[in-house]
């Protein structure tokens, strides 16, 4: 018991002759691992990663040798918070707009045609960019007053309730 599964993977693999490993190399891969050092290629213990040492299983080897240590370098990862603090100084710096400006004309186009008089079908450039404004306007309004009435409830994620709170104070949209 006073070896580790490493000692005991070192001690055995380091005793194997060339006869034996093409002995079990010449057997033809199997449908479940077998452990390293056997005599004569015996392959009646097989291994499970759950087995203990004290039964004689090891953990596979493969699964270390499938990914080398320096290969892989892990990526970066910044504390929670950070990367949409960056994100909102960024935006509150552009002067862009923020909504794509096809889609914002395709659906400015359906809710002309669902609810205006068949003649009226046409907008001028001028006219889309206007109300483009007067749309992204209005929601970053809309969504400042709802972060106002999240935090005022001791939140930070923004709900429904706050939405609907942030528009019946500001007396915006339906009437309540």
């Amino acid at each position: 018991m006073a070896r580790t599964k490493h000692f005991a993977t070192k001690s055995r693999s380091g005793n194997r002759t060339d006869a034996n490993a093409s002995s079990s190399q010449a057997a033809g891969p199997t449908t479940t691992p077998t452990t390293r050092g056997t005599e004569g290629g015996d392959n009646t213990q097989q291994t499970n990663p759950t087995t203990s040492p004290a039964t004689g299983g090891r953990r596979p080897r493969r699964a270390r040798q499938a990914m080398p240590r320096g290969s892989q370098k892990k990526p970066y990862r910044y504390k929670p918070g950070t990367v949409a603090l960056r994100e909102i100084r960024h935006f509150q710096k552009q002067t862009n707009l923020l909504i794509p400006a096809a889609s914002f004309i395709r659906q400015v186009r359906s809710i002309t045609h669902a609810l205006a008089p068949p003649q009226i079908n046409r907008w001028t450039a001028e006219a889309l960019v206007a109300l483009q404004e007067a749309a992204e306007d209005y929601l970053v309004g809309l969504f400042s007053d709802s972060m106002l009435c999240a935090i005022h409830a001791r939140r930070v994620t923004l709900m429904r309730k706050d939405f609907e709170l942030a528009r019946r104070l500001g007396g915006k949209g339906r009437p309540w």
